[in-house]
């Protein structure tokens, strides 16, 4: 985690746009899932496609201390049972952020998520409101300040934590603009 957070919800789209939480904050609510389908670096083309790669629950940890700011952009999904045998067309087309943008039934996850220069920009469509806000009970820290999960949940305002204190916060996927204000 960084030593800030902003965030915000759209409860329409079960969505949650953050800045400062990185992927190995998420590890422990993975726990549940079986392992993730990570995409590495940008969606690709048609001439050069995306790589893509299944990793078990016990691969994570290891996960959690690669360079995942070095990639650039990645998107990841957490998937249950067993592993996805092969990546299908609906799995590429999720990670690529063509489809709906939900979390895949096929993979029976709980979450979705596009992220860019890891801890940057987080974007995590969800399945059910509990499973994200088992997420954030575990990955903020006391020392920012304490996040209201039910004013949250209602979508109503950004939020910006930083040295024990919540302030307000414009919604925006523009985080440079909040970034360059607060920081």
């Amino acid at each position: 985690m960084r030593h800030y957070l902003y965030i915000w919800h759209g409860p329409a789209e079960r969505m949650l746009v953050a800045s400062g939480i990185e992927f190995k904050d998420c590890i422990a609510a993975l726990g549940k899932a079986d392992g993730i389908v990570l995409r590495k670096g940008s969606a690709g083309t048609a001439r050069k496609p995306a790589s893509y790669q299944s990793l078990a629950r016990q691969q994570l940890p290891a996960l959690a201390h690669e360079d995942l700011y070095a990639y650039g952009s990645h998107a990841w999904a957490d998937w249950q049972g067993a592993p996805p045998a092969s990546l299908n067309a609906d799995v590429a087309e999720m990670l690529d952020h063509r489809g709906a943008p939900t979390p895949l039934p096929a993979l029976r996850g709980r979450f979705l998520a596009f992220a860019h220069d890891d801890g940057w920009y987080l974007k995590l469509f969800y399945g059910e409101w509990g499973d994200v806000a088992a997420l954030l009970a575990s990955v903020i820290p006391p020392a920012l300040g304490t996040l209201d999960l039910a004013a949250l949940q209602q979508g109503g305002d950004g939020y910006w934590l930083q040295d024990g204190t919540v302030q307000a916060e414009l919604k925006t996927h523009a985080i440079d603009s909040v970034l360059n204000r607060r920081l």
